[in-house]
């Protein structure tokens, strides 16, 4: 029988006198599993299983427990868009073991940017992605990026560079603009 038919027989009747080895049945799925948890609340049994989804490890922390569920977090840091729907809707707050997922990701990065890390920011975290270099420099320095950084944005545009934030930041005169001290033997004065 599979996980699906199993849950189908409960469905129809909770009282199932197989009930224990239906229930077996659909701990083995975890979609099924989370599915059988939002009828019967907190399923032990399927929770191996939707520890192994980002998908159902978010919607089972969210629906189901109503909370972090750090079992199924190995699952929800491999994924930007379930990293970023857990720290918004489950954590309420920063999910750090997520955001090197979500900063691998423009559009995660930016909501995550806005929603989450609301300019509390440091160096190492703009460093993760050119979205938050580029906001950091914009928003934090109002201005050229320290060298590091600089040549960290730099690299990523090397990596992509058809990334936006790259664009914007390296077509960006104030932040781009390099001074150069003129001498009196400097060649390209004299042209």
């Amino acid at each position: 029988m599979t996980p699906e038919a199993a849950f189908e027989k409960l469905c129809e009747d909770k009282n199932h006198k197989d009930r224990e080895s239906l229930e077996i049945i659909i701990s083995e799925d975890a979609q099924y599993s989370y599915e059988y948890a939002i009828n019967v609340g907190r399923f032990i049994l399927g929770e191996a299983a939707i520890s192994q989804k980002a998908r159902w490890s978010y919607e089972y922390a969210n629906d189901v427990i109503k909370g972090r569920w750090e079992l199924g977090e190995a699952a929800i840091i491999k994924e930007a868009e379930y990293s970023y729907y857990y720290a918004m809707n489950v954590i309420d707050g920063r999910f750090e073991l997520g955001e090197s997922a979500i900063s691998k990701d423009a559009e995660y990065a930016y909501f995550y940017e806005r929603n989450l890390i609301r300019g509390d920011w440091t160096p190492e975290l703009a460093m993760k992605c050119p979205a938050w270099l580029y906001i950091y420099a914009k928003d934090v320095i109002k201005g050229r990026l320290p060298t590091v950084m600089h040549n960290k944005m730099i690299s990523f545009g090397i990596m992509d560079s058809s990334d936006k934030y790259v664009k914007k930041y390296l077509g960006a005169k104030k932040y781009c603009t390099l001074k150069r001290k003129e001498t009196k033997n400097d060649s390209r004065s004299s042209l």
